[in-house]
């Protein structure tokens, strides 16, 4: 049967069933949790008459869940760091992606002002430099290859198979062609390298001067080795050599330049090299 309850917060009796007795409730005027103390009265006639917040009727059987502050205090906490990581993340991406961006931007840019090393692709090497100062001569072999010299090239054969076309200018340097009759299939190999032998081959007091640098690139179908050597000569100072060699068609080339180290970069140095065609197609670089 009902039980009279009074709420230990407003003074408000209401009525409640007497299975919630020793259980918290919340009083339907004020809201508030409060104890059923059990053996409390049966109803009476001075009962709460006043407008309750809650209907007046027996409060449901079931027991009314009581909040936790500290629960959900804890909850709110935990929502708001997870809320400031998801911004921290969202910034760092954003973040991240304009550099990125930038950093794509200027690898385009960077790439945009390189030169492209020269591929198979035929194309021609422009107009000669300084036609007034030098006389370019081209040459065009019988066996598919062409190049133009900054001058009269004089051939020669000191090895047997091995013709050599030599261009010498005073202040440009030495322009050389050698072409021999064998195959180096070894340096069409993507880990093919040139001896530092072979790389001195025909450079003029090359026991005084080093490799500084190489590099390789695929043109013609062929690997294209480039060598540059530096050395200091006595009487001449600073000098270097520039060497192309490939292997092509049962045969074995090399492209020279040497000269001044400050005309290794030269426009007449550059058109030497890049003059040089095999089949129609353009295979070296400045």
């Amino acid at each position: 049967m009902p039980i009279v309850a009074t709420c230990s917060h407003c003074r408000a009796t209401f009525e409640a069933a007497e299975r919630l007795a020793d259980k918290k409730v919340r009083c339907p005027k004020c809201g508030e949790p409060t104890r059923i103390v059990s053996g409390a009265d049966t109803p009476g006639p001075k009962t709460f008459r006043g407008a309750p917040a809650m209907s007046r009727n027996l409060i449901d059987d079931a027991e009314i869940p009581l909040k936790d502050p500290l629960a959900d205090r804890a909850a709110q906490s935990l929502a708001k760091r997870k809320f400031r990581r998801q911004v921290m993340m969202i910034g760092s991406l954003l973040i991240l992606a304009v550099v990125l961006g930038i950093g794509a931007k200027i690898a385009l840019q960077e790439a945009s002002s390189l030169e492209i090393p020269v591929g198979s692709t035929a194309r021609g090497a422009g107009a000669p430099p300084l036609t007034d100062r030098l006389d370019w001569s081209p040459y065009k072999d019988p066996a598919g290859w062409s190049i133009q010299f900054p001058g009269s090239p004089t051939e020669s054969v000191p090895d047997a198979g091995a013709p050599i076309w030599l261009c010498e200018d005073p202040e440009f340097g030495r322009f050389l062609v050698e072409v021999r009759d064998q195959a180096n299939d070894d340096w069409n190999n993507l880990t093919g390298q040139i001896s530092v032998a072979e790389a001195k081959r025909n450079v003029d007091s090359a026991n005084l001067m080093d490799v500084s640098n190489r590099t390789s690139h695929f043109a013609g179908g062929a690997q294209v080795h480039r060598i540059r050597l530096a050395g200091d000569i006595p009487q001449e100072g600073p000098q270097a050599a520039i060497v192309y060699k490939f292997s092509l068609d049962g045969k074995s080339y090399t492209v020279l330049w040497q000269g001044d180290s400050s005309q290794a970069g030269s426009d007449v140095v550059r058109f030497f090299f890049v003059s040089f065609q095999k089949d129609g197609s353009t295979l070296l670089a400045g």
